[in-house]
């Protein structure tokens, strides 16, 4: 096998350990996940959260927060359309 030999094998671990400090995964901060009724009680982080969301869907819009205060928003404003007066 061509990958057997040892100089082969020294290379190949040699770019794996360089590679490896390419990517830091614990360069991106995760914000803890908060559940719909979270966000229903919250008002100031639904909002906020909202704001981030709005302002950057193309990486945000698909992730959990947004998902639930979005859910959270709907559900707080459905059936709460004010009564007109005739």
């Amino acid at each position: 096998m061509i990958f057997l030999h040892p100089r082969n094998l020294a290379i190949i671990a040699l770019a794996d350990l360089t590679l490896t400090g390419c990517f830091d995964d614990a360069a991106e901060t995760t914000l803890p996940t908060h559940d719909v009724e979270w966000f229903k009680s919250h008002d100031d982080e639904r909002k906020t959260t909202l704001t981030e969301c709005s302002n950057n869907p193309g990486e945000l819009k698909d992730t959990p927060n947004c998902s639930n205060a979005l859910e959270a928003e709907q559900q707080l404003s459905s059936g709460s359309l004010r009564n007109v007066d005739w």
